[in-house]
C-alpha cells in the first residue's frame, strides 16, 4: 500500500491535488492546516476522500465545523478523533490533533494535561504503526525557519508513551526528519504548498517512509 501524507496546505488545495496525481497513492493521511474556513470549503474537502481515503488530523488554520462532517466512501469519518485508533489495512493510525496551550480559550487549543490523557489513550489500546499530530515533539524534527526549536514537551511525551513506528508531524513549514537509534522515525511534512510531502510504502511488516519534493522550493529538507 502506498500512502501520501500532507500538512499545512493553508488554502492551497492545489498543491495537495498535484502530489495525489503525482504519487497516486492508496491512502492519503494530513497533519491538519487544510485551511481556515474562509479559505476552503465543504465541498472543496469532499472532494479528496471521493477520490481516495483520507485520514487526517485538525491543526491551528482548519474548518472544524465542516472537518467532522466529511466521510469516506465507505461511510468512515475522515477525521480521526483525538486519542482515536483506526485500522486500515492491517496498520494502525493515531491522531493528537491541536497545537499546545495554557488554556481551551480557542478549539484548537489543547493542554499538557489533554495530550497526555489522549496518548495513554492510544498506548492503551496497543501497538500503534502511524501517529498523526500538527504540533511537534520537542527536540525531534522541530526545527523553526529561524533555525529555533519549535516542539513542544507534551508532544514528545506522547511520543515516548506511543511509541510508534512514525511520527508525522506539521505546523512549522520545514520539512525534516529525525531517525532514532531503535529506528523509530519522526517526519516533519512541511508545508506541502511548498513542494513536501511524505510517501510511504507499507504492509503488516513493511513501513518505509521518505520526504519527498514535488515542486521546486527555495528551503533545504532538513535530515
Amino acid at each position: 500500500m502506498r500512502i501520501l501524507a500532507i500538512s499545512d496546505l493553508h488554502g492551497d488545495l492545489a498543491s495537495a491535488r498535484e502530489a495525489l496525481d503525482r504519487f497516486a497513492p492508496d491512502l492519503l493521511l494530513c497533519c491538519g492546516d487544510w485551511g481556515d474556513p474562509d479559505q476552503v470549503t465543504e465541498a472543496d474537502l469532499a472532494a479528496f476522500p471521493a477520490r481516495q481515503p483520507v485520514l487526517t488530523t485538525f491543526g491551528n488554520h482548519d474548518p472544524l465545523a465542516i472537518l467532522p462532517n466529511l466521510r469516506n466512501r465507505d461511510g468512515s469519518p475522515v477525521l480521526l478523533g483525538q486519542g482515536e485508533v483506526r485500522e486500515v489495512e492491517g496498520l494502525r493510525i493515531a491522531a493528537i490533533g491541536g497545537i499546545w496551550a495554557k488554556s481551551h480559550r480557542l478549539p484548537h487549543y489543547v493542554t499538557d494535561e489533554d495530550v497526555a490523557g489522549f496518548a495513554a489513550a492510544i498506548a492503551r489500546s496497543g501497538p500503534v504503526d502511524i501517529l498523526l499530530t500538527h504540533g511537534c515533539p520537542s527536540g525531534l524534527a522541530d526545527l523553526t525557519p529561524s533555525g529555533r526549536h519549535g516542539g513542544q514537551r507534551c508532544f514528545l511525551d506522547a511520543f515516548k508513551t506511543i511509541n510508534p513506528r512514525l511520527h508525522l508531524c506539521g505546523h512549522l513549514h520545514v520539512a525534516q526528519e529525525r531517525t532514532l537509534k531503535d529506528g523509530r522515525r519522526v517526519l516533519n511534512i512541511g508545508a506541502s504548498p511548498e513542494g513536501t510531502v511524505v510517501v510511504i510504502e507499507a504492509d503488516r511488516a513493511r513501513l518505509e517512509a521518505r520526504l519527498e519534493q514535488f515542486r521546486s522550493t527555495h528551503r533545504e529538507i532538513k535530515g
